[in-house]
């Protein structure tokens, strides 16, 4: 029973147990200190009240991450209506003795005092670590999580490809030269792409995708590797562009009347090659749909290494 569990929002000093406990529960997500300080305490959302932790004794022994976004995305539609669960542990010992049920509550409780009238189990922009429950490796919060009335919406993959034996089909040189002859130029981000490619990715990928163009040009302006950012342009419109962080390949975006020309295949090779020239030997990304990973992504060698469901629940 719950007699000696305490449910209470995060405090400063849980920060070690917290990550341990994430360690041992959110295997597939690598969680250190740096991580989730970044992605959690640093973010302008984050409030200790939707960080409840259950706590025996001295001992932390469950923790869940609930967000009420209260700074806008930039250019993104809103959401205002919409909480955000993203993290989710309870140590083995103290599962099936309604500490799981207790901490869901509370973040429950959290999201409707900030007016939410949804609880997504999902990606939350800028700092998602998962698309949402990975159907394997966490089941048990799956079929928990539908026990409380949090029904599936769509099931996102992620996929991972090899570069060391990365093929370079005939016919994406092919596209390439067309495109080139076609006055498409190809080339790495720089200082003066910048406003078309900020006005290209606001009209056609409105919200988190901004500020990641933003927060890439800004790094490779003060040094990084300009093969981070591939941008496709015509005529001094920009059409498409891609990106890469480490093996993280994503986003990549073309814009809708630009697609039939060959001008994704191009670009997602491109990247490809720039992450194997930097010595990455695979790159992943984690959120796509099926039918865009046949038409794109299981040519050049992808395969599927995870898949997620997006949850959601009428708070």
């Amino acid at each position: 029973m719950l007699s000696r569990v305490e449910i209470r929002p995060f405090r400063n000093s849980d920060l070690p147990q917290v990550i341990a406990l994430l360690s041992a529960t959110m295997v597939g997500e690598a969680i250190d200190t740096s991580r989730f300080t970044r992605q959690i305490l640093l973010d302008a959302n984050f409030n200790p009240q939707g960080a409840p932790v259950a706590v025996e004794g001295s001992q932390i022994v469950g923790f869940m991450l609930s967000l009420a976004r209260q700074v806008p995305l930039e250019n993104a539609p809103s959401d205002a209506e919409r909480g955000y669960i993203t993290l989710f542990g309870v140590a083995p010992s103290h599962q099936r003795r309604g500490v799981a049920s207790n901490l869901l509550n509370a973040a429950e409780t959290y999201l409707r005092s900030h007016n939410k009238k949804i609880a997504m189990v999902s990606s939350y922009a800028p700092n998602y670590f998962i698309p949402g429950i990975d159907v394997n490796l966490y089941e048990p919060a799956l079929k928990f999580l539908t026990k409380h009335g949090y029904k599936e919406i769509y099931r996102p993959i992620a996929m991972e490809c090899p570069l060391w034996q990365l093929p370079v089909p005939a016919w994406i040189q092919e596209r390439d030269a067309k495109l080139g002859s076609d006055r498409v130029t190809i080339e790495n981000y720089h200082a003066g792409l910048t406003l078309a490619l900020l006005e290209f990715t606001r009209a056609e990928f409105p919200g988190d995708w901004v500020r990641v163009v933003r927060q890439v040009a800004e790094r490779i302006l003060l040094g990084e590797n300009p093969a981070r950012l591939i941008v496709a342009h015509e005529n001094g419109k920009v059409v498409g562009f891609s990106h890469f962080d480490a093996e993280r390949f994503g986003p990549i975006g073309v814009g809708a009347n630009q697609r039939g020309r060959g001008i994704g295949q191009v670009l997602m090779y491109r990247t490809l090659i720039a992450q194997r020239n930097n010595g990455y030997r695979t790159a992943f990304f984690l959120w796509s749909d099926d039918k865009t990973a046949a038409r794109l992504y299981t040519a050049a060698g992808f395969r599927e290494v995870r898949r997620f469901a997006l949850m959601k629940k009428e708070l």
